[in-house]
């Protein structure tokens, strides 16, 4: 992650500008965390500043920090430079420029939740990687339209850039896990997706992308003839995933062992070369599902006095059945306004985010939560605990 340290910082004066970029307020916790609230363009994200014992260590948030990492360097260096630091260790300066131009391939998930209509096939890759097979099947398919699902920053820049570069028009890339995804997606609307070499994740079981509960999402999004195909090198992920399968009504499932497909990722070249068993299972749905009703936004109706929830403020897990809220921290901005720092959503899979206490309004940052069925559940965790704990 882009950041810079440095042996002397001076913090400025409150709201400042400098650049391209514009820095609000700063937010302290008592453990002596430090958060900048900074703008570029129409980006909010939000600064660290750590210090340690003899440094300081200035960078992104991990909750706002932006899928193009070019925005984030840029925040940076008009920090650096507003309050005069210089850096003893740095990779916020590229030798190459780095465009701030948002790519026109990168959605949000409100483009999903708003504004995502089409009346192409659709195919979808969770985890696209190095993009190899994204790119392929885009190519093949250039009337399609195919969406790639990807958590790794530097994996989403490379494919951004080959879509530039190889002037390839139908992809779709979202920075967001492929667990949810699919709930904003219309029923029957989907031909293919592809789950190629998902993490195993055998220490942590919960984490997989493969469970019954995404294949019942993906049962739903698919057409009738559609298909869920996973491609794994690991015999426990195989195993464990054909036990999945089999427990579906109304599926018809193929297992192939050592196949070769029409493209390979560079770990699959290797992985043959070695002579590595790869397995695939295909899931070709039979049925048509019911339409859903479209995903709102989780929004706050009621006040607070924030030195009240300051007060009584404690670091906290609840839960319910199959999800939970985590307060994590709390941030004082000035005598009415702080953050509170939350992670909530599904035991399998959760947000990161903060809520914004302000004098007269209640409301998440950033402020674009969308109201899925676990995020819904948590949601409620996180008002009991604000205005009834």
């Amino acid at each position: 992650m882009p950041n810079f340290h440095a042996k002397e910082f001076v913090e400025p004066v409150y709201p400042s500008n400098y650049g391209k970029s514009s820095f609000e307020f700063v937010a302290h916790s008592n453990r002596g965390d430090r958060l900048v609230m900074s703008h570029l363009e129409d980006n909010d994200l939000l600064l660290q500043i750590n210090k340690n014992k003899d440094s300081y260590l200035i960078k992104g948030d991990k909750i706002t920090r932006p899928s193009q990492v070019a925005l984030l360097q840029q925040v940076l260096r008009d920090y650096r430079d507003l309050t005069n630091t210089i850096p003893s260790n740095s990779n916020i300066d590229s030798k190459k420029e780095k465009t701030l131009k948002v790519s026109p391939f990168l959605k949000t998930m409100e483009y999903f939740a708003d504004s995502f209509k089409t009346d192409k096939n659709i195919l979808i890759e969770v985890g696209f990687g190095s993009g190899r097979h994204l790119l392929h099947q885009a190519k093949k398919n250039p009337d399609k339209i195919v969406i790639g699902l990807e958590i790794h920053k530097p994996s989403i820049e490379q494919v951004l850039k080959q879509c530039e570069l190889q002037k390839i028009d139908n992809i779709l890339v979202v920075d967001y896990d492929a667990r949810t995804f699919l709930e904003f997606l219309s029923s029957n609307s989907v031909a293919q997706i592809f789950v190629h070499f998902p993490v195993p994740w055998d220490k942590k079981p919960h984490r997989r992308v493969i469970s019954e509960a995404f294949i019942n999402e993906s049962k739903r999004v698919l057409s009738q003839g559609g298909t869920l195909e996973l491609r794994t090198d690991s015999d426990n992920y195989f195993e464990y995933s054909f036990g999945e399968f089999i427990k579906q009504q109304k599926v018809e499932l193929h297992v192939n062992k050592n196949k070769d497909l029409e493209i390979s990722s560079k770990y699959e070249d290797r992985w043959k070369k070695q002579e590595k068993d790869i397995y695939d299972i295909t899931m070709t749905n039979q049925e048509l599902s019911e339409d859903i009703l479209s995903i709102g936004r989780l929004s706050f109706t009621e006040t607070i006095d924030f030195q009240e929830l300051k007060e009584r403020f404690e670091e906290v897990t609840l839960r319910g059945e199959g999800f939970f809220a985590h307060i994590e921290n709390i941030f004082e901005i000035d005598e009415n306004e702080g953050l509170l720092r939350v992670s909530f959503g599904a035991s399998q899979r959760n947000e990161h985010n903060y809520v914004h206490i302000k004098k007269d309004e209640v409301t998440y940052l950033p402020n674009n939560v969308l109201a899925t069925k676990d995020n819904e559940k948590a949601h409620k965790l996180i008002k009991d605990f604000i205005w009834n704990m």
